[in-house]
């Protein structure tokens, strides 16, 4: 590095943020002993003036987040990122959203270009952070930005460094089972989720433990993975309607499928809920479109979105974050099921 140097170099080789290191050249807050010293043994290794580092901070603050997400045409990806927008723009932060379209190349591709563009933090919503996966270039480059640039994931990938907003998908699942178990229902189909993303395998995993718990049976041909929207939700409830395994009720992996689900068991001839009940994951607006409206599980998005926006400032701003912050839900229910006694 030369006479340029920037901020924004310091905190890179420090590894810390770009706010860290203001608030040891100013004072305006406490900084964490050993973040504290290796600032200040960088700043004297470039012999830098703390006059022109503040100027230099002026120069490459954005206040604008960068946000990736696997898909917005999905109805709770751009529920999440509404409530994040709504979140972060009250706090004087831009959100600039990138669709990845689920791949991975193109989500290293847009972590690279975000990096470039110096957001001062990138959130990423599903997608790669979600997917079962051992050490891989995404993985390594996940982290390798993270060591720079704050990186936020809606999601449960482990080994990064990058700190993660998670839904408590076990109490979900719980909840969901408890009601139906309620309504008297016995024979619960699950249908759609891919097995690769690590949301949905401990989602599933949890449906069977609970099944377990109120003493109903497991049948694999009611246990069927697929896609997340309406088309893949149609094809698994076909499967699982011609399996010869009749349910009582369908868990449709989110609202998209459940529409899906619900086209099909109408080509069957059958009536929800008066021939069968079916609940979701998400609450996203869909529910309330559908007839019969959708009995779902909400995240509470406005919540959702403010504890997003809040870590990731957070820890732009240089304080500490819990690893795993969890996001709690309730069911909401409405017409697509009933009480069978």
């Amino acid at each position: 590095m030369g006479k340029n140097i920037t901020i924004r170099d310091i905190a890179r080789e420090a590894g810390v943020s770009i706010s860290t290191v203001s608030r040891v050249l100013t004072g305006s807050a406490n900084v964490r002993e050993d973040k504290k010293k290796e600032i200040l043994r960088v700043i004297d290794k470039y012999d830098f003036q703390p006059n022109m580092l503040a100027r230099s901070l002026i120069q490459t603050q954005t206040m604008q987040i960068g946000f990736i997400v696997a898909d917005i045409c999905n109805p709770y990806y751009s529920a999440v990122f509404a409530a994040c927008e709504k979140s972060a723009n009250a706090r004087g932060y831009t959100l600039l959203m990138m669709d990845s379209f689920s791949e991975q190349t193109k989500e290293i591709e847009l972590l690279e270009k975000l990096e470039r563009q110096q957001v001062d933090a990138i959130i990423m919503l599903g997608g790669s952070v979600d997917s079962n996966q051992e050490e891989t270039e995404f993985k390594a480059k996940l982290r390798s930005v993270n060591s720079r640039i704050p990186v936020t994931m809606v999601g449960n990938m482990e080994g990064t460094g990058c700190s993660r907003v998670e839904i408590n998908g076990e109490t979900a699942m719980k909840k969901l089972m408890a009601y139906l178990v309620s309504c008297g229902y016995k024979r619960i189909a699950f249908a759609g989720g891919k097995d690769s993303v690590s949301f949905t395998a401990w989602r599933k995993e949890v449906f069977r433990q609970e099944l377990e718990r109120y003493a109903l049976p497991y049948c694999p041909e009611l246990d069927r993975p697929s896609d997340y929207n309406a088309e893949e939700g149609q094809r698994t409830a076909n499967e699982i309607l011609e399996s010869g395994e009749k349910p009582d009720a369908i868990i449709a992996i989110n609202d998209f499928a459940a529409v899906g689900v619900l086209r099909a068991i109408a080509e069957h001839g059958l009536k929800v809920p008066d021939d069968i009940g079916l609940a979701s994951f998400d609450n996203t607006y869909i529910a309330t479109l559908l007839t019969p409206h959708l009995t779902s599980v909400d995240y509470g998005y406005d919540s959702f979105g403010e504890k997003i926006i809040g870590v990731t400032i957070d820890r732009i701003e240089g304080r500490e974050t819990p690893e795993v912050s969890y996001v709690d839900s309730e069911v909401v229910v409405r017409d697509s099921c009933r009480p069978l006694a």
